[in-house]
């Protein structure tokens, strides 16, 4: 796991992450999130064999609770292409604009 080596707009980022993917998380009560502590990637591996199977794409954010436990959040078949997809998804819900060049 990646913890506390990232920085602090990476986590910011990971959090929106965890408030599109799993917002029932975010019920208010002690256990809910305020604010990432680090991840860890996992890429595609092919299975080396006939009887095993592949690994999937895995995403693992790690993060701290409103009572100060650490949980983590797992995303299986989850990589770039779908961080990007649940940014889009935030700056859509919660009103943020940000292409990129405007003025």
């Amino acid at each position: 796991m990646t913890e506390n080596t990232t920085g602090k707009s990476t986590n910011e980022l990971l959090m929106r992450v965890l408030q599109v993917e799993s917002p029932e998380l975010f019920d208010g009560s002690d256990d809910q999130p305020v604010r990432v502590v680090g991840y860890d990637y996992l890429p595609f591996c092919e299975a080396v064999c006939e009887t095993c199977g592949d690994d999937p794409e895995m995403l693992t954010i790690a993060f701290e609770t409103k009572n100060g436990e650490r949980y983590s959040q797992y995303y299986d078949y989850f990589g770039l292409p779908n961080i990007l997809e649940a940014l889009g998804k935030w700056d859509k819900q919660y009103g943020m604009d940000n292409e990129i060049g405007r003025c």
